[in-house]
């Protein structure tokens, strides 16, 4: 392949929990000691109103609140600093029931966290955001888009995402690699989605609902996208087990609109989005709020992963794409 342009990357790693939102601007505490009693029953007090609020499953949301509880009752966090309670009282949440998203966190994580993005600015957030390369071969009218950057809700990850797909707008096959990419902002998903097909082609994308229904937000691919559009090109997404939350989500949605075949491990499985939560103390919870499903249906990847359409070994995901490229145009 000929590389059309590529971008310097610097090495990033997105956490998990924050896969479908920018991790916020914390308001960092001096740091403390062992937590008291006191300071336990007020942080898991908030805990289990937030997850009975919000959480979008009811049941879950009442044994995520009980083991929090009858732990804390029985003195399990006890004499913990803030960042021991966050490991510990979230690995208690993920014994209860595994969620991907949800996570607690500590100042000094966060502060952690902080620096590391700092640091990564200065190559610029396109050098780590959306798409990294874009690769064209001109034999077989193939285009390789690698998006395996984190898709954070910005211009230049937006922009990353046009130029890539004005530059390969005449191809007839498009590969597009999602292997390792955390997730971020479906937006970012449903604009590429969205060059794929016609204006007023416009597709009912994905749907996310809340505890309360009355909330339900439905996702359609855009109407209007700059540039070109290539909605004859057959598409191509890979993945792995690493693959997580919104670029998901995008092979997800693309799979269930029977749009691209999806070609590589099953997926991560982190399929309920939310936002971070102060608990106080230092604390903060990843709270999942919006479970992502198909639309007309309740059936999404959370938990499962996405399963695809021709399964191969890990390192293998784009030879066979472009196997499956060679013999399409025999």
């Amino acid at each position: 392949m000929t590389t059309l342009f590529s971008y310097q990357l610097v090495a990033y790693r997105t956490l998990k929990a924050i896969a479908l939102m920018a991790m916020p601007l914390f308001a960092f505490g001096a740091s403390q000691g062992p937590l008291s009693d006191a300071d336990i029953r007020d942080i898991t007090q908030v805990m289990r109103k937030d997850l009975l609020d919000k959480y979008p499953f009811p049941d879950v949301s009442k044994r995520y609140s009980d083991t929090i509880a009858r732990l804390a009752a029985a003195g399990r966090y006890s004499h913990m600093d803030a960042c021991a309670f966050a490991t510990n009282a979230g690995e208690d949440l993920q014994a209860t029931h595994s969620d991907k998203h949800l996570r607690l966190v500590c100042d000094a994580e966060a502060r952690a966290q902080a620096a590391a993005q700092k640091s990564a600015q200065v190559a610029g957030p396109i050098a780590r955001d959306g798409v990294r390369e874009v690769e064209l071969q001109s034999g077989l009218s193939l285009a390789y888009i690698d998006a395996r950057g984190h898709w954070s809700a910005t211009t230049p990850t937006y922009l990353s995402v046009v130029n890539a797909m004005n530059g390969t707008a005449t191809a007839r096959s498009v590969i597009i690699d999602v292997r390792d990419n955390p997730g971020g902002s479906g937006t970012v998903g449903r604009l590429l989605a969205s060059y794929f097909y016609n204006v007023g082609e416009e597709k009912f994308y994905l749907n996310g609902f809340y505890k309360d229904r009355s909330q339900d937000e439905q996702e359609w691919t855009y109407a209007y996208v700059p540039g070109r559009r290539n909605p004859n090109a057959k598409l191509y997404i890979l993945v792995n087990s690493h693959t997580a939350s919104a670029a998901e989500g995008f092979a997800f949605a693309m799979q269930n609109l029977k749009r691209a075949v999806i070609v590589g491990q099953r997926t991560d499985g982190a399929g309920i989005a939310g936002g971070f939560v102060p608990l106080g103390h230092g604390l903060y919870m990843f709270l999942p709020m919006k479970m992502v499903v198909a639309p007309h249906s309740t059936l999404g990847w959370e938990g499962k992963g996405v399963v695809p359409d021709v399964v191969v070994p890990e390192g293998e995901e784009k030879a066979a794409a472009i196997a499956l490229v060679r013999r399409s145009t025999q």
